[in-house]
């Protein structure tokens, strides 16, 4: 088989499988169910199928919770240490933190500080 070649000037166009949001939300529900019918199918057959059913559910929840709650914590641990160094940062480095002219009045009106810049170069 020879191998595809497009024409020259035609334009590819990659389409999402699942461009729709809520295709995205079924699909994941249908996964989530059929990972739950084959825990349900680990537990022996002694266990009524609905109550094992409602464990597994129970279970595979509480897993992704844990996860979810462990990476968002990681996250703002992240987040939290980053702003704590750069707070060293400024502390040990007390002219990097604010580029403000010290020279300038702060509320001198932006229109005629520009106005007296160009004075300046005319």
């Amino acid at each position: 088989m020879a191998p595809w070649h497009p024409r020259l000037g035609t334009r590819l166009v990659v389409v999402s499988a699942q461009s729709n949001f809520s295709r995205v939300v079924q699909t994941a529900l249908k996964v989530g169910r059929d990972a739950v019918e084959a825990g349900t199918t680990l537990v022996p057959a002694s266990v009524p199928r609905p109550v094992a059913r409602i464990g597994v559910t129970f279970l595979a929840l509480s897993f992704a919770l844990f996860l979810l709650k462990s990476v968002v914590s990681t996250a703002f641990f992240v987040l939290a240490m980053m702003g704590l160094i750069y707070l060293g940062f400024l502390a040990m480095n007390p002219k990097e933190g604010s580029r403000v002219d010290e020279g300038a009045n702060s509320s001198e009106d932006p229109v005629e500080e520009a106005r007296r810049i160009m004075e300046k170069y005319k």
